[in-house]
């Protein structure tokens, strides 16, 4: 019998950004190539009243044989108490899991409640599976998937990197729902990935641990053809620096401005690689990039070099007057450490006002399990749970200030900051300037 897929987005806090869930499209794209039936349920979009109760109607109606979760560390703890509820609830339903904290960490989700799990590289293992409708004899080829048999797990080591999932995302409920997806006074944005991994060796990064440590990128041809084709004006590139290859980046562009189409780009990058490209900055913006969101984490070298950034203050202050003189929006990532001072706080927000900062992010340092900064820090972890890795919560104890006091001055940060950013949506100031028209 052929199998029937819903994949599941939970909910997660909506007010900076309602993001289009790009993951999910590309396993519905391979679903509906192998002929079969699929469909996103993204809980995000819906009332916050008897969630677990539309997703069992959905089950049913539309009777789904498998339901794939997407996890995300700060909502693992939410999605295994759904697992529980919906085996509980529908036992003849496989259960899968697959997403970032997966991929990291996938043998604490060998549990009863689970049938499948995915972290495969790429996606040709999950193509194999669905084609034969995970049929036992099959599993035993299909790379970076575990899965039980005889109350036992079975763990296949993980595929090669790859540099393409050889599929497109399947983008049609984006397209149906396109007016609930928006980023804070930009607008709706498509999203987009050109490359895997990340070069650099950052402490608390997550993503460099994708793709087996290995970074990989698209083919230019491929790149350009996907933004070409999607329908949406706006494109978020979701790769963790954009502009690391600069003939790359450059070869995109030229080709995006010989096409005639307009399309407004936001995109990832570090200091180190916009001032690289500085020469190619007036290119990029013609192109159509408006928007950086650019990870310089700390206005002290020292701290810098806790997370082994490969960057300096210097390169931080470059980068930002570089978008600064070439009208592009810089959107700066700051991480909270836990040896802050009061004046590790205020430093931050004098950097911020000095260098005209409007679009900031905060985050407190988050141990990651899997990375060296949890490897770090064991013995120092606070209350460590997955629901508490949204970045606002702290999971080490300060060193230099009272529990109460460091969580004040973090918020206070954005007390300070986030009237600006609001007053731009609310005032369309921002938009007249930000499309690329």
């Amino acid at each position: 019998m052929k199998q029937r897929y819903m994949f599941v987005r939970v909910h997660y806090d909506k007010r900076v950004a309602s993001l289009e869930p790009l993951g999910l499209e590309y396993l519905l794209a391979c679903v509906r190539a192998e002929g079969r039936k699929g469909l996103i349920h993204d809980e995000s979009l819906e009332a916050p009243f008897f969630r677990f109760e539309r997703l069992l109607q959905k089950v049913d109606r539309l009777k789904i044989s498998i339901v794939g979760f997407s996890v995300m560390s700060n909502t693992a703890h939410y999605v295994l108490k759904l697992i529980r509820k919906l085996r509980k609830a529908r036992p003849r339903v496989k259960i899968m899991v697959g997403g970032p904290e997966v991929i990291m960490n996938h043998e604490d989700f060998m549990l009863p409640e689970i049938d499948f799990i995915s972290y495969d590289n790429g996606l040709d293992s999950f193509r194999l599976a669905v084609r034969n409708d995970f049929a036992p004899e099959i599993l035993k080829d299909c790379t970076g998937l575990s899965y039980r048999s005889d109350s036992k797990w079975l763990d296949n080591p993980k595929g090669a990197p790859v540099s393409d999932y050889g599929i497109l995302p399947d983008r049609s409920f984006f397209y149906r729902h396109r007016r609930q997806f928006r980023v804070l006074a930009k607008g709706c944005f498509s999203m987009m990935k050109t490359s895997f991994s990340c070069p650099q060796n950052c402490k608390f990064c997550v993503s460099r641990h994708f793709n087996s440590c290995s970074f990989r990128e698209r083919s230019v041809d491929a790149v350009v053809d996907e933004i070409l084709h999607l329908d949406n004006d706006k494109i978020f590139v979701i790769d963790d620096d954009f502009l690391v290859n600069k003939k790359r980046i450059e070869e995109i562009c030229r080709r995006l401005l010989a096409s005639g189409q307009h399309k407004t780009i936001m995109c990832f990058s570090r200091a180190d690689s916009i001032v690289n490209c500085a020469d190619i900055l007036p290119l990029l913006y013609e192109a159509g990039i408006r928007d950086m969101l650019v990870g310089l984490e700390a206005v002290e070298d020292s701290t810098l070099e806790k997370y082994n950034k490969n960057s300096s203050v210097r390169l931080n202050r470059e980068a930002v007057k570089l978008l600064r003189d070439h009208h592009m929006v810089c959107v700066g990532l700051f991480v909270i450490n836990y040896d802050f001072t009061h004046r590790d706080f205020m430093r931050i927000n004098e950097f911020i006002r000095r260098e005209k900062l409007i679009w900031v992010l905060f985050s407190i340092l988050i141990p990651f399990k899997g990375t060296p900064v949890y490897e770090e820090n064991k013995d120092r972890l606070y209350r460590y749970e997955y629901k508490r890795t949204g970045g606002t919560d702290v999971l080490m104890r300060p060193s230099k200030l009272p529990m109460w006091l460091f969580k004040l001055e973090f918020h206070f940060l954005y007390y300070v900051n986030y009237p600006r950013i609001y007053w731009a949506g609310l005032t369309r100031t921002f938009n007249r300037e930000y499309r690329n028209r």
